[in-house]
């Protein structure tokens, strides 16, 4: 099996992310409570995509059980995020900024990915599993704290102040 497969994650990344960059910032403003400013955007796709080129470094030039297992879980987090994108678009009826590149990049390159991993017995199944919760793992983790943190912070906005 081609491990260099695995280099299809950070070119759909770097493609997605220029589609995020004009609009994302002003989007999120209205559901999370970060990033607020395109800085913030940007330090976070900073460690996304360090996440995403140590993962399938060590993948392709160290492959191991680990590092096969590591380097599987940037198709799973392509691929949540192009959840990600999917169900905000489908639930606000609005464009999610990366829904395109989500739907028609990130969507069949994960599948591709897994479906060669899946076919070449390279993994086991608890090693495929594992791959999916972790890649799952790095995008919801902080996303769904962000969430929380936005409804926590417009819940504070919203209460009415105390008379001294």
């Amino acid at each position: 099996m081609d491990l260099n497969i695995l280099w299809l994650v950070p070119i759909a990344y770097c493609i997605h992310i220029i589609e995020e960059t004009p609009r994302f910032v002003p989007w999120a403003k209205r559901y999370f409570s970060a990033p607020s400013t395109f800085a913030q955007f940007v330090l976070g796709n900073v460690i996304f995509m360090a996440y995403v080129l140590i993962s399938v470094f060590l993948a392709t030039f160290y492959p191991g059980e680990w590092t096969l297992v590591l380097g599987l879980s940037t198709a799973a987090w392509i691929f949540s995020n192009f959840l990600i994108h999917a169900s905000f678009t489908l639930l606000t009826g609005e464009y999610s900024p990366g829904v395109v590149t989500a739907s028609a990049i990130y969507a069949p390159v994960a599948v591709y990915i897994y479906t060669t991993f899946l076919g070449s017995g390279i993994l086991n199944s608890f090693d495929i599993i594992l791959s999916i919760i972790l890649g799952f793992s790095v995008m919801y983790v902080p996303t769904l704290i962000q969430v929380w943190r936005g409804k926590r912070d417009h819940l504070f906005d919203s209460a009415p102040e105390k008379a001294d």
